[in-house]
């Protein structure tokens, strides 16, 4: 990863759409912080969850979540959160600097739950073989560790030849867990190989939340 190009990436000006996205995204983030310093608490626990449901029913739709398909996600959604409740508790200390470590069966039962919100009336896939999107952008939201994986992502996926992917991202929008799982995987090594990065991620945690607690890399 070449720091210069990363950082001009990162501060370059959003414009259009841009601009609503990272507030969105900020201000989302900003609240996930705060209620997360106290020790007791988190954004899917029973004070908070109704909230977070709120928060992500309004937001995500408007990021295209889950356009182009019939699902009740104001309705699913809220479940799914309630759901992975647990999941999530166990997960949400882990950035994408350990993701080797993160409990399986944990990281298992959120990527079912979310990917099963966008499947037609609800029907489960036997090979849960989900839209990659209706994982990963409210995961993106409430972890902060993973990409969008959108149509962009996975093109430029594709293209960087930076990157020693041991498997080819599909050029579907069907993920399975395993090839999510290993373009993380290596998404974390290449990360963990370019210290000045994760300072770089870290002071920008900082100047914007007030923190690095958490990052949202």
């Amino acid at each position: 990863m070449d720091i210069t190009r990363f950082k001009n990436k990162i501060e370059t000006p959003p414009n259009g759409r841009g601009i609503s996205f990272i507030k969105q995204y900020n201000e989302f983030w900003a609240w996930k912080i705060s209620v997360e310093q106290r020790s007791d608490s988190h954004i899917l626990d029973a004070r908070h969850v109704n909230d977070t449901c709120k928060k992500l029913v309004e937001i995500l739709p408007r990021w295209q979540t889950y356009r182009g398909i019939k699902c009740d996600y104001e309705k699913e959604l809220p479940l799914a959160i309630t759901t992975i409740s647990h999941a999530y508790n166990k997960i949400r200390q882990y950035s994408l600097l350990d993701f080797h470590q993160i409990p399986h069966e944990s990281l298992r039962l959120i990527w079912d739950s979310l990917g099963l919100i966008k499947e037609k009336y609800g029907i489960q896939r036997p090979n849960l073989d989900y839209f990659i999107i209706a994982v990963c952008k409210p995961l993106m939201f409430i972890w902060g560790q993973t990409l969008a994986f959108d149509s962009i992502n996975r093109i430029n996926i594709r293209k960087d030849r930076s990157l020693e992917i041991t498997e080819t991202p599909p050029k579907d929008s069907r993920w399975s867990y395993s090839q999510w799982k290993t373009i993380m995987r290596d998404f974390q090594l290449e990360l963990l190989k370019a210290p000045e990065i994760i300072d770089y991620c870290q002071s920008r945690s900082r100047q914007i939340f007030g923190t690095d607690f958490v990052v949202p890399y």
